[in-house]
């Protein structure tokens, strides 16, 4: 309808970015100890997605190529 073509998805850039996200929750996190317990572990479970999605997607690139 709009007539865009073909758009790749940019998977590797969003997956660069999860995992500088995930470091900067674990660095604050160590700076910042006082938190309550729920708000530490709403960020630590946060920082592990983030790990998680950028594991997945930078592995798949390096396994499947760009193309994938």
């Amino acid at each position: 309808m709009l007539g865009f073509g073909r758009v790749r998805f940019p998977f590797t850039f969003m997956g660069v970015m999860a995992l500088a996200i995930g470091l900067w929750v674990v660095v604050y996190l160590a700076a910042h100890r006082s938190l309550d317990p729920v708000a530490q572990e709403l960020a630590g479970g946060t920082a592990v997605v983030c790990f998680g999605f950028a594991a997945y997607v930078l592995i798949r690139r390096v396994r499947r190529g760009p193309q994938h």
